[in-house]
């Protein structure tokens, strides 16, 4: 039964532009018929007013739903709840499935602003609290981060097959090609025939100070480079176009990376600005001490699931990464394939399939990132594959993550054994 079920209720389907609205009645009966409101001061105040003389005719106090429709919702519902109305975000699959109940497919405003008022009266739907704008605002910080690094990659692709076309082997010389000293180069010589008429003694002091090394350093590689241009010449595509090309692309490969720099140094001033909450910072502050875990990953989990309290044990927290499993069963067919549900979080799994692969590394001298997961991986591939120990990978981290931020405790690298002596030794005090 929903617990909502004797409470003056208000759904709000959410456009770009407009909402239309539906009131039931404690008594469950439609106040008048749905209707539509701007998304402007004029109309955010009519509501308002609305809400505000119902309240008093029914004398309750009206709680309000909103389907999540990415950022749409948001100013509406900020207004409602900046003037003292308590109000919920509805999940989109759920109110989906209750919008096209019926037989007939039928896309009509009013008659959605109706069926989330019904849902959130009459079922027993899970409702979630909008984080706090601070966490809000990093979310978006966040998300706008992995945005440009995505577009970079694309950049960075492109910008690769160009090159292969314009100056074969220059790669084999400068293996990252995305290097101060390699971009030096390119951005006037980007290929070997403009190369070759360069100043040797300028363009060694160009490469030098970029790549913050001596000037036998740079000489050594350049005549390397000069070799291969040579070469590169007679099977290279020759393109004043692409050349032009390969100038714009590192231009903008420089402004995206100047940029995402910018978002990660507005990231780190609101985690450290005195409206930001303390125990938001302490969990990003735990996150970030765990090994494989680096500062830009702790900050995307703790924006992407809010407020931890609300996950009362690591199922459900693996829940909302979409990390938990799924099974498909009817009547007497019983699925014997597990996968991921992939419905929570998807920037958050993103992150965690990131960290579970550095937790499953090993550093320079050899040693493993975190050697608890890596001798767990290597125990999942001896019978699985790689692809479904790195979900089991995942599944643990969830765990780990979980513990230490509901002890908010410092983690710990523990053996099996270490944690069934520590049980004893507890078994023990108890006794």
């Amino acid at each position: 039964m929903s617990q909502f079920l004797h409470d003056f209720v208000v759904g709000i389907d959410v456009a770009s532009e407009f909402s239309f609205v539906a009131m039931l009645a404690p008594d469950g009966q439609l106040i008048r018929k749905p209707f539509r409101i701007d998304h402007n001061p004029a109309g955010f105040q009519r509501l308002l007013q609305i809400l505000k003389n119902e309240e008093e005719r029914l004398n309750s106090k009206p709680i309000f739903f909103v389907e999540s429709t990415g950022i749409y919702h948001l100013p509406l519902f900020f207004f409602l709840r900046s003037n003292d109305l308590k109000g919920f975000i509805l999940n989109p699959l759920c109110v989906h499935s209750t919008k096209n109940h019926d037989i007939r497919k039928v896309k009509n405003d009013k008659k959605d602003a109706v069926a989330i008022a019904q849902l959130a009266k009459y079922q027993d739907v899970k409702v979630s609290l909008v984080p706090e704008p601070q966490i809000l605002s990093l979310r978006m910080l966040v998300r706008e981060y992995f945005a440009l690094a995505d577009n970079l990659t694309d950049c960075k692709l492109r910008f690769m097959n160009d090159l292969r076309l314009l100056f074969p082997g220059f790669t084999d010389v400068f293996k990252q090609p995305f290097s101060a000293a390699a971009l030096a180069i390119l951005k006037d010589y980007p290929s070997p025939k403009s190369l070759q008429s360069a100043d040797l003694e300028k363009l060694t002091g160009i490469v030098a100070t970029a790549a913050r090394r001596g000037s036998a350093w740079a000489k050594q590689k350049l005549s390397q480079l000069f070799d291969y241009a040579q070469i590169a010449e007679t099977i290279g595509l020759s393109s004043v176009a692409l050349e032009e090309k390969l100038r714009i692309q590192i231009q903008t490969i420089e402004a995206m990376e100047a940029n995402m720099a910018k978002i990660e140094a507005a990231i780190r001033r609101l985690i450290l600005s005195d409206a930001f909450p303390a125990g938001a910072r302490k969990n990003i502050e735990l996150l970030d001490a765990m090994p494989g875990i680096g500062f830009i990953s702790a900050v995307t989990l703790v924006a992407e699931m809010g407020d931890f309290s609300k996950f009362q044990s690591a199922k459900a927290f693996a829940a909302f990464f979409g990390v938990d499993p799924a099974v498909k069963e009817s009547g007497k067919f019983k699925g014997d394939r597990i996968q991921m549900s992939k419905r929570g979080s998807k920037l958050g799994r993103r992150v965690l399939y990131t960290i579970a692969m550095a937790s499953i590394r090993k550093t320079k001298k050899g040693d493993a990132i975190n050697p608890v997961l890596k001798a767990y991986y290597e125990s999942k591939i001896a019978s699985k594959k790689k692809k479904v120990a790195l979900v089991a990978v995942m599944h643990k981290l969830l765990h780990y993550i979980f513990a230490v931020l509901r002890e908010q405790k410092p983690f710990e690298i523990r053996k099996p054994e270490d944690h069934r002596l520590k049980h004893m030794g507890q078994l023990k005090l108890v006794a």
